[in-house]
């Protein structure tokens, strides 16, 4: 298995479906999440959940990467969360400002590129 993912809510309901295909169209796919890296500045989007790539050799979860994931859910990146990416910085676009949360709050968060790449994206219309 090449990822794990880490956070995710209960499966979309029926109803949830099918008001997706709706909005989609009948032909369209459900479009797939983007590492978070993948966003441009002042891009929006809804987190999809948290996927680390880091086995090691026996085919477990390297205690590190876990915990950095981990760290990830606790501070709001979990499933059905709105973001927007707000920076980047100098040189080589790192680290990535990036706001989370809603109604109930938000948070603003600078994110190395290799914890930003676990977070997994459903990005917005542009």
């Amino acid at each position: 298995m090449p990822g794990q993912v880490l956070a995710r809510l209960a499966e979309t309901t029926s109803s949830d479906a099918a008001d997706d295909a709706r909005e989609r169209g009948p032909l369209a796919p459900a479009p797939a999440p983007v590492p978070l890296t993948r966003l441009p500045r002042n891009a929006t989007g809804t987190v999809a959940g948290v996927r680390v790539e880091a086995l090691g050799p026996d085919g477990s979860l390297d205690p590190d990467v876990e915990r950095m994931a981990l760290r990830l859910i606790e501070i709001g990146f979990v499933q059905g969360a709105s973001l927007r990416v707000i920076a980047f910085g100098q040189p080589g676009d790192d680290p990535i400002g990036v706001r989370v949360g809603g109604r109930g709050g938000v948070s603003t968060f600078a994110l190395r590129r290799a914890e930003a790449a676990c977070v997994q994206v459903w990005p917005d219309k542009s």
